[in-house]
């Protein structure tokens, strides 16, 4: 009976969560929220493994002790005992800070968890180098302070990966069960890493022999052309920066004719809300529009002069950046002439 109270206790402790407070924008609020629901309604259908993924990732988006509730009491009710232990805990820190009754109810709950958890142990054996040394167990990193220690874990196969420079990646596997609740994973050694072969060398083919009498004639040698050296372009970021201001520039000098547009339909819409053009003297019906208007004036004015600065700007910068000149150079090519070989000399300057 006492476990079916919690959880009704918890929903309804949970429903009178505040706003998360450290969500980065209004748009992870929106997502957190819709995530959440959606969660509620599959953990109401009982297809708690997808509500919990959901949860997870509303948390991820918008942190808040309402929601780290409702993810433990899931990762409980889908048997990750560690996983739901460690949210009662996350969530109890959480309404203590906030001096909120729920700390009670998360400590309940995560103190009624303890006596079922299951835990590994990772140990380093003294013979193996931590210079660079780093452990993963299920993809977590391992600190050197846990090393040895007895850490709650969810029922399961669990892997641990160490590696070290230089050296192969190892990996050990675990598992931990209702009957087996402790396991232990000892690194003694890592395996040397690899090193990449060096591709044979082929033998040197055997040169053809001419028959006697014939004769040979002699090949040029493949001489490489050398053209003109063009020195490389180093104001071409200049020039692209330029670019790039100058259009910053016409999307500000857009953004201010929308803005003038604006304004001139709040100050139009004004007039005909008993306000009066020559005076602009507004009764209180056409005020708020007569506001908007000004502000909207104001803005495109803001938007016109970073706009048409930027555009200058920019202008500047790609009109004065310096074209690259080519450097003199000279091209020797090889061509057979007359009674032997040859080249052919060209060059610019």
């Amino acid at each position: 009976m006492r476990r079916l109270l919690l959880p009704a206790t918890l929903v309804a402790l949970a429903l009178a969560a505040p706003s998360p407070a450290r969500a980065q924008s209004r748009e992870d609020v929106a997502r957190a929220d819709a995530l959440f629901n959606a969660a509620k309604a599959l953990t109401d259908a009982g297809q708690y493994a997808d509500a919990c993924a959901k949860f997870a990732e509303s948390k991820r988006l918008a942190p808040g002790l309402g929601v780290t509730l409702y993810l433990a009491d899931c990762y409980e009710r889908i048997g990750r005992s560690a996983s739901a232990w460690t949210e009662f805990r996350s969530a109890e820190g959480l309404a203590r800070e906030r001096n909120d009754k729920r700390a009670d109810v998360a400590r309940a709950r995560a103190q009624a968890l303890e006596p079922k958890l299951q835990r590994l142990t990772v140990v380093v054996a003294p013979t193996v180098s931590q210079d660079g040394l780093q452990v993963l167990r299920d993809g977590i990193p391992v600190a050197r302070e846990e090393w040895g220690l007895a850490v709650p874990v969810d029922p399961g196969d669990h892997a641990v990966v160490a590696s070290s420079p230089g050296r192969a990646p190892r990996t050990f596997t675990a598992k931990t069960s209702a009957e087996s609740p402790n396991a232990t994973v000892r690194i003694e050694g890592l395996d040397d890493g690899g090193t990449a072969a060096t591709p044979p060398v082929p033998p040197p083919s055997s040169a053809a022999v001419p028959p006697p009498g014939a004769t040979t004639a002699t090949a040029l040698p493949e001489v490489p052309p050398t053209g003109p050296v063009v020195p490389e372009d180093k104001n071409a970021t200049r020039r692209w920066i330029g670019l790039g201001v100058g259009g910053l520039g016409l999307v500000g000098v857009g953004i201010g004719s929308v803005f003038g547009i604006v304004a001139k339909q709040k100050f139009d819409q004004s007039n005909q809300m008993q306000c009066n053009a020559s005076t602009d003297k507004c009764f209180a019906p056409g005020f708020p529009m007569r506001k908007d208007a000004e502000s909207a004036a104001t803005a495109s004015d803001i938007s016109f002069a970073i706009g048409g600065a930027l555009v200058a700007a920019g202008i500047v910068l790609y009109v004065t950046a310096p074209k690259p000149q080519p450097a003199a150079g000279v091209v020797v090519t090889p061509a057979a002439v007359a009674g032997g070989g040859g080249a052919l000399v060209s060059g610019s300057f």
